[in-house]
């Protein structure tokens, strides 16, 4: 603000100090609450909308426009947005300041005029007050706001605007009578009250006299009536006779049935073949030579100790192989030591139980 900015404003405060020290529930009760400023006559029509609230200083994004202690004038746009169209004269709105810090008023008025010597609302410090306000818009759609003194938060609600109304062109010369069109159907509204009956008019002149009656002329004679002719009726022909049904050929006699052979005796069961050799497992050691597989051993034991075989599961001939798993370390290699057909002993990094197959004859 600049040096003359600053008289004026502590100008304000003097004024607005002693008036309010005088009267101040009486400006509370009639403070000015509607007011236009326009810069030029304008006619304007009034346009309401559903109410919008466009300002809320205690929240974002427009908490920049709270008036903190060093801050007194805020620019605000209102047409263009909601609701408001570009080109509006004048915003209808609800004025509410909250949160002032300091007894002060506020003023509102087009932007790019100068500001008016008048409040739109007066706030006692702590108090929140709401009032309706009228002000006229700059060419651009901008009002200004002005807080005296302390900080405050305003909020803005719209409920209606004023544009200018674009006054009519001159009327038009009246164009030739056209050909009148065919009537309409009746519409579909009540039939109006039937009117009273006019009085009958006066009767023709005089009847005249009625003619007599001539003479009735006499019946002529009614003639003789015809003998009816006789009808001729032909005779019917006698009927022809049917003649003869043949005679119906005999039925052949049925042959008897023969008799039931006897049934012959069932025949020997033939021998049961041998049993074919027990199929073999075939099997390939760690040097490549095939050896013939008899049997396959399953079974668990514990890595470091000897696995003894016994009955069924004896190797007769020793030659075996076993492979196996540590169950507790699967990843471990087991590797077996064969001591005889009938003993091995699987060896691993740990004691770990170990579970095997073996293979052999």
């Amino acid at each position: 603000m600049g040096e003359s900015r600053n008289r004026d404003v502590a100008a304000r405060h003097r004024r607005w100090a002693v008036g309010l020290a005088l009267a101040v529930p009486l400006a509370l009760a009639v403070s000015q609450s509607w007011v236009a400023h326009a810069t030029a006559p304008v006619q304007s029509a009034f346009t309401p909308i559903t109410p919008v609230r466009a300002l809320d200083s205690r929240y974002a994004p427009n908490q920049n426009m709270h008036f903190s202690s060093s801050h007194e004038l805020d620019i605000w746009q209102v047409s263009g947005a909601n609701s408001i169209p570009t080109g509006a004269t004048a915003i209808v709105l609800n004025l509410t300041v909250a949160n002032a810090t300091a007894t002060t008023f506020l003023t509102l008025w087009p932007d790019g005029t100068g500001e008016p010597g008048t409040s739109n609302v007066d706030v006692l410090a702590g108090k929140t007050i709401a009032t309706t306000v009228v002000v006229g818009l700059s060419t651009a759609g901008k009002i200004d706001i002005a807080n005296v003194a302390g900080s405050a938060d305003i909020i803005l609600d719209y409920f209606g605007y004023y544009a200018a109304v674009v006054p009519g062109g001159p009327t038009g010369p009246t164009g030739a009578t056209g050909a009148t069109g065919p009537t309409g159907p009746t519409g579909a509204g009540p039939t109006g009250p039937t009117g009273p009956t006019g009085p009958t008019g006066p009767s023709g002149g005089p009847t005249g006299p009625t003619g007599a009656t001539g003479a009735t002329g006499s019946t002529g004679a009614t003639g003789a009536t015809g003998p009816t002719g006789a009808s001729g009726v032909g005779s019917t022909g006698p009927t022809g006779a049917t003649g003869a049904t043949g005679a119906t050929g005999a039925t052949g006699s049925t042959g008897p049935t023969g008799p039931t052979g006897p049934t012959g005796p069932t025949g020997a069961t033939g021998a049961t073949g041998a049993t074919g050799a027990t199929g073999t497992t075939p099997y390939t050691t760690t040097a490549g030579v095939t050896i013939t597989g008899q049997h396959m051993v399953f079974g668990n034991g514990v890595a470091g100790t000897a696995v003894t075989l016994t009955g069924a599961a004896v190797f007769t001939t020793g030659q075996y192989v076993c492979y196996g798993s540590d169950t507790a370390a699967p990843a471990v290699d087991v590797e077996f030591s064969y001591t005889s057909g009938t003993s091995f002993t699987p060896a691993a990094a740990a004691t770990d139980a170990v579970r095997f197959v073996c293979i052999g004859s």
